[in-house]
């Protein structure tokens, strides 16, 4: 019985911790591009200036680096790109 009761909680459970660390995930990259858009401004660049994550996280809510809770790596290559973790999956979608 308490087999059948844990394969049924089980998937719940794993699937709520993964779509937890898609939604923080994701919650970092809108605050990264957000970062990203006021150092450009603060810096009067254009949109194809290239831009590094040491760069912006003066510009971050608290000042620090944000971290994946799936231990993924944030990347920032340009201002003509979004910022990217390395855990599929944890992308920021076009919201237009």
């Amino acid at each position: 019985m308490l087999g059948l009761a844990l394969a049924v909680f089980f998937p719940y459970t794993v699937g709520d911790k993964q779509d937890r660390s898609i939604l923080i995930c994701v919650k970092n990259l809108r605050e990264i591009d957000t970062a990203m858009r006021i150092w450009q401004l603060d810096n009067g660049k254009d949109t194809l200036s290239a831009v590094t994550l040491e760069e912006i996280i003066p510009y971050l809510k608290d000042g620090n680096a944000l971290v994946c809770p799936s231990e993924g790596k944030y990347i920032v290559t340009g201002l003509t790109n979004p910022p990217n973790c390395t855990i599929p999956g944890h992308a920021l979608v076009n919201e237009e």
